[in-house]
């Protein structure tokens, strides 16, 4: 069978409910690029993934002082690190790795992809991917070392999880679609790649910093607005937060300004909450699922929290669609809003749609013309033949806003949010079958992990939706970073839950 899916829309006739789960701060290869190492990939198709022949360069210094250039290979996680013909070390298997947490910001992506800092802007050349291991090394020198993190190796940056080490991601991928060509929307951080995701536009922000908000219309707006002047009864829309401490805190309102609105509240809801929608075929026509981001029970794999923790969450996730009412008409999309730092050997497409072209260059002059690093996407539905590595007919890979454009082609919205979402290729390909499977297999869940037990010190990501809420609110951000956590959530549940939220929701 072909793994090159033209745009297929009469099969989106199947699907009423198209739910994500999009996790944080991981490459492909970190988590799949060994998915089919050994193994003869299903039904003829290609897979791009890791072999050991794919390396970065190290700057070193040998025992005499002299500099020379050290050959650092991809490996597996756990595996054998050696030097040449030398073992160096056997490093148990780590499920924090990387830590500490890579450098993940537009300047340092571009030394990842370019092994320089400044690249061109109009007309940029194409990536090597040479520059994972120097850029970790250099962030932890003057990066995230800052954050109390204690150096380590920077060969770390190459080691990759084996299938075994996160089973659910892994199992789902072979029993369902993988797409190994698809790519965050800018090459850069998680605030404007959730933009991107949501409005397909980040108001010009490249990096979480300076500004982590943005004041574009997001798809939900656009399915509120069906609702609303077009008399759509037909169309809902969800956004379920992974908060374990019965606050809610929500990236994506936080983040959205055109999302803030009061009269939202009942969109807003706690995950636990979600598992009794599916339970009682009541999902939304799209629910969008967040991990936690912050605290006890941190499970959005965000580096350096062991990865088990978001591998749980996928299962939990699946298996709560899996035993719906709704499983034959719902598409299930797990995925990564960018790379974190993670290395990934494929070079990202050197083009991309603007979301404005008439609009003048972003922050740091950047034109919005090149796509991310590669991220984790895998696609679940009956409909869906086992064993699919999907990609998309064409020239532009999969991205971010493809899901956008699968949306508005499911659920018939007219119009499109930005030049980008327009250009995108939709999802609906991937639904090759004609009738829904009954082999509908078990997943397969992580080992050793205690779910509820993650808990990671404060990241820039938690510093930025703090100071989010503190313009929001103007209740000022803790100097302690301990009290980040608490801070987060108790300021969002006051400000949207609170008196003014409580009667705005019971009048509604």
């Amino acid at each position: 069978m072909s793994q090159y899916l033209p745009s297929k829309p009469e099969a989106l006739k199947k699907i009423k409910h198209i739910v994500v789960l999009m996790l944080e701060n991981r490459s492909f290869d970190n988590l799949l690029g060994w998915l089919y190492d050994g193994e003869d990939i299903p039904n003829g198709q290609e897979f791009d993934g890791l072999n050991y022949s794919l390396w970065n360069p190290l700057d070193n210094i040998d025992p005499n002082g002299v500099p020379f250039i050290e050959k650092v290979s991809a490996r597996k996680n756990g595996e054998t690190y050696q030097l040449g013909r030398k073992k160096v070390y056997d490093p148990p298997v780590d499920y924090t790795l990387p830590k500490p947490d890579p450098g993940e910001g537009f300047k340092d992506t571009n030394y990842q992809l370019y092994s320089y800092y400044e690249v061109a802007g109009l007309y940029p050349p194409f990536a090597t991917n040479m520059g994972f291991v120097n850029n970790y090394k250099n962030a932890m020198l003057s990066g995230t070392y800052t954050y109390q993190d204690k150096p380590s190796d920077p060969r770390d940056i190459m080691a990759c999880y084996t299938p075994e080490q996160v089973p659910a991601l892994s199992s789902l991928a072979k029993n369902f679609a993988v797409c190994d060509q698809w790519h965050c929307s800018i090459p850069s951080q998680t605030l404007p790649n959730r933009d991107f995701f949501h409005a397909a536009s980040s108001c010009g922000q490249v990096n979480n910093d300076p500004n982590g908000n943005c004041d574009a219309k997001t798809i939900f707006n656009q399915i509120q607005d069906a609702i609303d002047n077009d008399d759509r009864t037909d169309l809902s829309w969800k956004v379920y937060s992974g908060t374990q401490d019965g606050k809610q805190f929500s990236l994506t309102r936080t983040i959205m300004t055109a999302l803030q609105s009061y009269e939202f509240n009942d969109n807003f809801q706690n995950i636990s909450e979600f598992y009794k929608d599916a339970a009682n075929n009541q999902l939304a026509s799209y629910t969008f699922l967040e991990p936690q981001f912050s605290g006890p029970g941190q499970n959005d794999q965000h580096p350096p929290i062991d990865v088990r923790s978001g591998d749980q969450l996928i299962a939990d996730v699946y298996n709560a669609i899996r035993k719906s009412p709704a499983f034959n008409e719902t598409l299930l999309i797990f995925t990564y809003d960018e790379h974190g730092g993670c290395y990934d050997h494929v070079t990202p497409p050197n083009y991309a749609t603007p979301p404005d072209p008439k609009k003048p260059a972003g922050q740091f002059g950047f034109r919005f013309n090149r796509l991310g690093v590669r991220v984790p996407a895998v696609l679940v539905s009956p409909y869906i033949e086992p064993g699919t590595i999907a990609r998309p007919a064409g020239y532009d890979p999969y991205e971010h806003t493809s899901v956008i454009k699968t949306i508005q082609l499911t659920f018939g919205l007219e119009g499109h949010l930005t030049e980008r979402d327009k250009a995108a290729p939709d999802l609906s390909g991937v639904l090759t079958r004609d009738t829904p499977r009954t082999d509908i297999p078990d997943v397969e869940e992580p080992k050793g992990y205690i779910p509820g037990t993650t808990s990671g010190a404060a990241n820039d990501l938690n510093h930025i939706s703090a100071d989010a809420l503190a313009k929001m609110t103007g209740k000022p951000k803790p100097k302690d970073e301990t009290q980040l956590h608490d801070y987060i959530h108790d300021t969002y549940e006051a400000h949207f839950n609170g008196d003014k939220g409580a009667d705005i929701k019971k009048k509604a």
